[in-house]
């Protein structure tokens, strides 16, 4: 398609809707659709994991890992979720800092009042947390603590593992939301050039 074609400049400068200039827009703004999508595949990866880690800190019962735990005598395990949960948040609260929408900043303060309202149980696990409300975590005084307390702490019958799981689960239902528009408008906004020299080519 030559854009020095005087049929190309004629056909441009007619009354018809569509316009290479607006398909040229089209493409920037599928570009920048693009980013916006892979912005939102990687929010609902992290919130996905900090739901999946919380979501085993708070079961009960005998089937818990808690329950395990005691069992066996062995809290390697239990340990280990520990450390995911905490680097699983850190991701999320990282992704939801640059997220400058009305709910990013909704869930961004409330995953770190959640948190900071926990602080003192958590620094009994070797949880510290730093001014920006990122998790920090003393795996050697976590060792140091035995599967009561920290079902006390990160258990069902706290409120922490749940809250955040909760916040998690909307955070993951609102980028998958957004996911889907992204892709729509990438698509619709993608095609806008293919359909102008269809258009074209027809009217030659």
């Amino acid at each position: 398609m030559s854009l020095t074609g005087n049929s190309l400049v004629n056909y441009l400068n007619g009354n018809e809707s569509n316009s290479l200039a607006n398909s040229l827009g089209d493409s920037h703004y599928s570009t920048a659709k693009a980013l916006s999508k892979g912005k939102y595949e990687k929010m609902k990866e992290a919130a996905e994991n900090l739901e999946q880690f919380t979501e085993r800190l708070k079961e009960s019962g005998g089937k818990s890992i808690y329950e395990k735990a005691r069992e066996s005598g062995d809290l390697t395990e239990l340990y280990g979720e520990v450390e995911k949960m905490v680097a699983s948040y850190n991701g999320m609260l990282d992704k939801l800092r640059t997220d400058m929408t009305t709910m990013g900043r909704f869930y961004y303060q409330s995953l770190k009042e959640a948190v900071a309202e926990n602080k003192e149980l958590l620094s009994f696990a070797g949880v510290s947390i730093d001014k920006n409300g990122k998790m920090k975590l003393d795996k050697d005084k976590l060792k140091t603590v035995d599967a009561d307390q920290l079902e006390s702490i990160f258990g069902a019958d706290g409120t922490l593992s749940s809250k955040l799981n909760m916040i998690a689960g909307k955070v993951a239902d609102s980028a998958e939301a957004n996911l889907k528009s992204a892709s729509s408008q990438y698509n619709a906004a993608g095609n806008s050039v293919d359909s102008l020299i269809r258009s074209y080519d027809a009217k030659r």
